[in-house]
């Protein structure tokens, strides 16, 4: 335990013992061997003359916290002439309460458990707002009887050492929340406190350039009042606007030390009267364009000029709040783009997920009907091939105008891809008779004549629309049946829309009843084929097509395979329907060829259940025979997982096939469970890789990496290459940086008639870059 045992001066005031003080009083007491004459005698005055000359604070105070003694440098500190005027006071009437409250806990807690505390930091608050840092050690004082009677304290100032610590610790926190993205206000926020911590009685803002560089708007300002800054938000930028509008104006600092009397002010002296604001220093700050980002302000209460140490505060902060706007606004940026076409400004498909997921969500609350309208330009690949690609993308900046003029703003409107846009309606918007009007604005906005320079035309379109919950259950139900819709309108001629419709609910719909329409179909002709292009990425030329079956069914429209397929592959009624899929694909290829079109290779998919089918081979060969085609202009196509459910029977079946002459290609690839030896032993020509690993090359690195390896993998096997689902140019530059040599997906084309396709080879003697319509 450490106290201090019954000093008093010959008036019984209470005496210190500290550091330099003890050891000093130690010595002049153990001076007995000086001759009586000699030795001092320590008296009230002597003891205070000594206290006064230290520099730290000494102190003593009884059991109800009173001041019985204090040195000179107490009372200067207080702001007091004599220490005689702090005697007999207690910390809450020389202090601030929330300091004086303080101080009392602590010296409570000493005197209860009688037990020193020493060298221990605190804030001091004076009463005129300043802040002082002291290292301190109080000691418990007792009587003769062992009790507690007061307690002596020495006080030592570092505030200029503990301001060095709390900048240093500001700064790196500012850097740190930068580099971890923290959001801008919290940065500046922290920032504007760290200055604050060095400046007694200063308070900080940080005011930001609008975007169109002629406003102040608010940034933060955690110490000023509310209503000022209410205010000062959105104060044109000038020449006598304050010290803030004026430096961002200037271009350079404005320090204002008389805010009441500065011409700079006079226009808002009234304004600012209220808020006891006297004086304002302001520093701009830059961008690395060299464009004012901002302005780093300092307001006091008192009429006076920063210090230089205070400027270099000032303009050090002004640095730090320029790099964390610089790095708000360049994540901003980045943002944007990651959710923003570059070309049109719309948002993207990645925004638009997000988006309609929001939507039918809140739709799922509130009851309110969501629709999706997806919009097509027809033939939009003839503008490219005619008045090239700067033309085409100057078109597509004026669809996407003419878009959003219809609506002025009320729906979402996206850029999905290539010449495809989707908009988002919801509540009365998406009622039926609404989205009519709708559609039929849109298309005659989109028609309207286009002039470009000398350049004058019209591009029409093919618009679907799908209605949630009506038409669809969840969000991309919802995105394939307006495609559905719009597909059926390009289909009746194009330059036209539709809302997806059925006759009856597919859940109503009697599996037994849809399986003998499907027989009957099949006999009748309904079922017919779509062919999607197969590009060589490095030449630009069609090389192939992949044949895709549809049904037009007589009450529910058309179907796509994912709605009859399953029932078809169940019910054995594919093999029929296979038979009649691989004869009009190979009677199309071969009229294409007699028409004297460029020879391309056609892909026919073959089912588990055709695999099985002992038939198959003899199909196979009859269909080539009646047709004509040549077996080298023929490719199967089959899954993966097909293959390796009973690979011993799959090598000898394609083994038959390759005889024949017949290209084989293992479809999904990736998907499955492929052992590369069994993989080595199909004769095989074609890898086509799943286009789940397309879809997320942009932001999956996994997904890169796997599609980078099946690549080299089907290279190193003599295989050629297809990558399925290609929607975007980044994904088409991915897959040349990786020699991929063949793709197919909508970034290229859309499945389409036998008519178009064939229009399209006739036009393919010069290379096939553009999307196609």
């Amino acid at each position: 335990m450490t106290h201090v045992k019954n000093l008093a001066d010959g008036q019984g005031s209470l005496l210190t013992s500290g550091k330099t003080l003890a050891e000093e009083l130690d010595r002049i007491n153990r001076l007995d061997h000086l001759e009586k004459e000699d030795q001092l005698h320590l008296s009230g005055d002597w003891v205070q003359t000594l206290l006064n000359n230290v520099s730290d604070y000494v102190f003593a105070k009884d059991r109800g916290h009173r001041f019985v003694m204090a040195n000179r440098q107490v009372a200067i500190d207080l702001g007091l002439e004599d220490p005689s005027q702090v005697i007999g006071k207690t910390d809450l009437e020389l202090h601030p309460e929330e300091t004086g409250t303080l101080f009392a806990a602590v010296e409570a807690e000493i005197m209860e458990t009688r037990q020193a505390r020493i060298d221990y930091e605190e804030l001091s608050i004076l009463a005129n707002g300043k802040r002082r840092w002291l290292s301190t050690s109080k000691f418990p004082v007792l009587n003769e009887k062992d009790e507690v009677v007061g307690l002596v304290g020495i006080s030592r100032d570092i505030t200029e050492r503990k301001k060095a610590d709390l900048l240093q610790q500001g700064q790196n926190k500012v850097l740190q929340d930068i580099a971890t993205a923290r959001s801008l206000n919290k940065v500046l926020e922290t920032l504007v406190l760290t200055i604050e911590s060095q400046m007694d009685g200063v308070m900080g803002s940080v005011m930001l350039v609008s975007d169109n560089g002629e406003n102040l708007v608010a940034g933060v300002a955690p110490h000023l009042p509310k209503d000022y800054i209410a205010l000062c938000d959105g104060i044109a930028i000038g020449p006598k606007v304050g010290s803030c509008g004026t430096a961002v104006f200037r271009r350079e600092s404005v320090f204002v030390d008389n805010i009441m009397e500065h011409e700079l002010w006079q226009d808002f002296t009234e304004l600012i009267r209220p808020f006891n604001l006297r004086s304002c220093w302001s520093v701009p700050f830059f961008g690395k364009d060299s464009k004012v980002l901002g302005t780093f302000g300092l307001y006091s209460n008192e009429v006076r000029s920063p210090t230089e140490h205070e400027q270099r505060l000032a303009v050090e902060a002004a640095r730090l709040a320029s790099i964390a706007v610089e790095r708000e606004r360049a994540e901003t940026e980045i943002r944007y783009l990651a959710n923003h076409d570059v070309l049109t400004g719309l948002p993207n498909r990645q925004e638009f997920k997000a988006k309609l997921s929001e939507k039918l969500e809140a739709s799922g609350v509130t009851g309110a009907p969501v629709a999706v309208l997806f919009v097509d330009l027809d033939n939009f690949k003839v503008v490219n091939d005619s008045f090239g690609h700067a033309i085409g993308d100057q078109v597509l900046m004026i669809v996407a105008e003419r878009i959003l003029a219809v609506h002025d703003g009320k729906h979402e409107s996206i850029r999905f891809g290539g010449d495809e846009f989707v908009l988002i309606v919801e509540g009365l918007h998406a009622q039926t008779h609404a989205l009519v009007d709708l559609m039929a604005k849109l298309r005659d906005e989109i028609t309207r004549t286009i002039s470009i320079g000398e350049l004058s035309f019209h591009v029409t379109c093919s618009i679907g629309a799908a209605r949630y919950p009506l038409d669809a259950e969840n969000a991309e139900e919802l995105l394939r049946n307006a495609d559905k819709a719009m597909f059926e309108a390009k289909s009746q001629g194009r330059d036209g829309f539709k809302i997806y419709e059925h006759s009856r609910p597919e859940k109503s719909i009697n599996r037994l009843t849809l399986l003998e329409e499907m027989r009957g179909g099949i006999e009748k002709g309904e079922f017919h084929l779509q062919y999607q292009p197969q590009i060589d990425l490095f030449s630009g030329r069609i090389v192939g097509a992949e044949a895709l079956a549809r049904w037009n069914h007589p009450a529910l429209g058309w179907l796509m395979p994912e709605d009859f397929i399953p029932l078809a592959e169940e019910s054995g009624l594919i093999v029929p329907l296979g038979r009649k899929v691989l004869y009009e694909a190979c009677r199309q290829n071969r009229e294409w060829q007699l028409s004297g079109l460029p020879a391309i290779t056609i892909g026919v998919n073959v089912s588990p259940r055709q695999f099985r089918d002992a038939a198959l081979v003899s199909d196979v060969r009859r269909t080539l025979e009646t047709t004509g085609l040549s077996a080298g202009f023929l490719e199967l196509e089959v899954t993966e997982t097909l293959l390796m459910k009973n690979a011993e029977q799959a090598v000898r079946l394609m083994e038959d096939f390759r005889k024949i002459g017949l290209k084989l290609a293992i479809d999904d690839f990736g998907t499955g469970y492929s052992s590369l030896v069994a993989l080595k032993n199909f004769p095989l020509t074609r890898l086509k890789i799943d286009q789940s690993f397309i879809r997320d090359l942009e932001t999956d690195e996994n997904g890169r990496n796997i599609t980078r390896a099946i690549i080299s993998l089907g290279r190193d096997l003599g295989l050629n290459v297809v990558a399925e689902g290609v929607e975007t140019a980044k994904q088409q530059a991915f897959l040349a940086s990786c020699k991929c040599e063949t793709v197919q997906g909508f970034h290229f084309g859309r499945p389409m008639s036998a008519d178009r396709l064939g229009k399209l080879l006739g036009m393919s003697l010069e290379p096939i870059s553009a999307q196609f319509g």
